[in-house]
């Protein structure tokens, strides 16, 4: 027969010997799926992600049933983790199409949440309800989602171990529902372990050299003695600590067997082990940076960490642009009189070429840095410094040779340095210069602020960020002050819609129209500084995100009254390619006002191109 069948399909055409086959390998048409009752597009996409593959699945055939019945299964525990507990689920195999009709019915909402110690009936956390629901990260009478209460385990074991309970295990929550009025009971059983007490604290450090050279500078980051109560918001703290230090490749902590304290059997004792790896300690970075006004610019660097073999970091950096080079050799001492105290040193040289102004500088800086808690910073300091100006506005020569005491404060809860997602991040510094000839007090200050909106797999994948910024120049007119020391704005990491040093005024104005700017005309400079930011911050993917941005600032002769009015507005787009070390930024900025010399050339570019790495700020 089947002889028969080929001969006679030789001379058939191409659809009927692929029908042939087809009928050969028993190959049937596949069948779709299709999903109704359902308007949410999130739970839609859901189950139709987890619904099985019916394309290879012949009629009435066996396994068609089968998954059939799986599905129903699939679709009814997907719901439920929606909190419809009484949705309905019928199932239809018709014309190659495999049909779910769902009716979702009335969806339950959380009613209570309740914590019960097995190993300690009496304990009490002391959590009010409210606060069970802010800890498990749902709200009272909101529609049940049972991804929250699987998470909802794991943030009550991290607040279980932030209390001392280092071995405490929740178990999976027990779910009661009311069918009358559709409300939701969760029970988490909690098995606590005993409170642990930290009898011994053990270091293994692998280090290249004496690993005891580096004990001090370990146990200074350990906030917590023998006997203490575990807590691992401390252990956390102190990892993050020691890996900012960039001397270390891995930090892992360890609890030996806990056994029970001879008097109080709800406490435990054990002996926590900090395992830690030396990281490579020579660091060689070489970077690329571009602005439409500033060019081209280079910036290479090289650090060691661990010059002393006792925490102690050397570095050199070295920037290069149109407009500035910068050689700078730094020593930074941990930890050097007191606990958390950092020595700074450093010498410098730099030499800049602007419209206004050409300064030859050097000089050299100690800063004595305390830091309280982990996230506060205070310094005071010494520096010296030596500068030749040439005023291009005054056409004249100033030479300055004065001692600074500057003063600071830092505070920063961010996440990253160069890709910040969260926290607020302000600092301070006050630096009063002393000289023989002019005593000038210069101030300044930066805040910014990072607010997530959206998690996903890639973090925060939105994320407004804020920043202001501010500066004063005190006891002094702007006539006996060097104009290098002045105020200037505009360009990369100020109003990216303005050109490098291109806002506030600019010498010999034509008073008739503020917008008429002489052909010679120059930037001045200011005594203040006022600038403002908003950026919202999309990441796309693992890889890929943009920005939006709108800036504003101006720098001011005299102290300002009402920096609002005489803002300079910047708005543009940008890119940002993500990788392991930190995001690189393409950003294009337009300027809202485009202001022309006499003679009709343009002060300010249609808009201005920069490339650079990390966020603008």
């Amino acid at each position: 027969m089947y002889n028969q069948d080929v001969g006679h399909c030789i001379g058939l055409n191409a659809m009927k010997l692929w029908r042939f086959f087809a009928f050969m390998f028993f190959i049937v048409e596949s069948y779709a799926a299709t999903v109704n009752g359902i308007s949410d597009k999130e739970i839609l996409n859901f189950i139709k992600s987890q619904l099985s593959d019916w394309s290879d699945v012949a009629e009435n055939s066996i396994s068609s049933e089968f998954k059939l019945k799986k599905d129903k299964k699939t679709i009814k525990k997907i719901l439920v983790s929606y909190g419809y507990f009484d949705a309905k689920v019928l199932t239809s195999l018709q014309n190659n199409n495999a049909t779910f009709d769902i009716t979702l019915n009335e969806r339950y909402k959380f009613d209570e949440v309740l914590l019960t110690y097995v190993d300690q009936r009496n304990y009490r956390a002391g959590l009010k309800i409210k606060q069970v629901f802010d800890l498990i990260g749902i709200d009272y009478d909101t529609y049940t989602d049972t991804k929250q209460l699987s998470d909802g385990g794991d943030k009550i074991a991290d607040f279980f171990k932030n209390k001392g309970f280092a071995f405490v295990k929740v178990f999976p929550p027990k779910v009661q529902c009311d069918k009358k009025t559709k409300k939701i009971k969760v029970t988490y059983e909690i098995e606590l372990n005993g409170k642990v007490i930290i009898d011994k604290t053990v270091l293994n450090i692998k280090s290249k050299k004496d690993p005891k050279l580096l004990e001090p500078f370990v146990r200074n980051r350990i906030s917590w003695t023998d006997g203490d109560v575990y807590d691992r918001q401390k252990i956390d703290d102190m990892k993050n600590d020691l890996m900012s230090s960039r001397i270390f490749s891995g930090i892992s902590v360890s609890l030996s067997r806990p056994h029970k304290d001879a008097k109080d059997k709800s406490i435990v004792h054990t002996t926590l082990t900090i395992d830690m790896e030396e990281a490579l300690l020579r660091d060689i970075s070489a970077g690329l940076k571009y602005g439409t006004s500033e060019k081209f610019g280079i910036l290479l660097s090289w650090t060691h960490y661990n010059v002393n073999g006792k925490g102690a970091s050397l570095s050199a950096t070295m920037d290069v642009s149109k407009h500035n080079r910068y050689i700078s050799l730094k020593y930074d001492t941990p930890d050097f009189l007191y606990k958390k105290q950092q020595l700074s040193n450093q010498v410098f040289y730099k030499k800049e070429k602007e419209e206004a102004y050409d300064v030859f500088k050097s000089g050299a800086e100690s800063m004595l840095w305390q830091t309280f808690g982990t996230k506060f910073h205070a310094g005071i300091g010494l520096c010296i410094e030596d500068s030749e100006t040439y005023d291009k506005i005054k056409k004249e020569d100033v030479n300055f040779s004065a001692i600074g005491i500057p003063i600071g404060i830092k505070f920063d809860t961010t996440n990253e340095y160069l890709d910040p997602q969260q926290g607020i991040r302000c600092q301070a510094m006050l630096l009063p210069y002393m000289s023989a000839k002019n005593n000038i007090t210069i101030f300044t200050g930066k805040a910014s602020i990072y607010i997530p909106f959206r998690k996903n797999e890639f973090q925060n994948n939105i994320v407004l960020a804020i920043y202001s910024k501010y500066g004063t120049i005190l006891k002094n007119k702007r006539y006996k002050t060097p104009r290098d020391k002045l105020f200037f704005a505009g360009g990369s990491g100020s109003v990216r819609g303005y050109g490098y040093q291109k806002l506030g005024d600019f010498s010999e104005i034509n008073d008739k129209n503020k917008d008429v700017i002489k052909s010679d005309g120059k930037p001045l400079g200011g005594e203040s500084l006022f600038e403002i930011g908003i950026e919202p911050r999309f990441r796309l993917s693992e890889s890929l995100g943009v920005v939006a941005f709108v800036e504003g600032g101006n720098v001011f002769a005299k102290k300002m009254t009402n920096p609002l009015k005489k803002l300079m507005i910047g708005y543009g787009v940008g890119v940002r390619f993500f990788n392991a070390y930190a995001p690189i930024r393409i950003d294009i900025a337009f300027p809202t006002k485009i202001r022309k010399t006499k003679r009709g050339k343009k002060i300010d570019s249609v808009f201005n191109l920069y490339i650079s790495v990390g966020q603008a700020f």
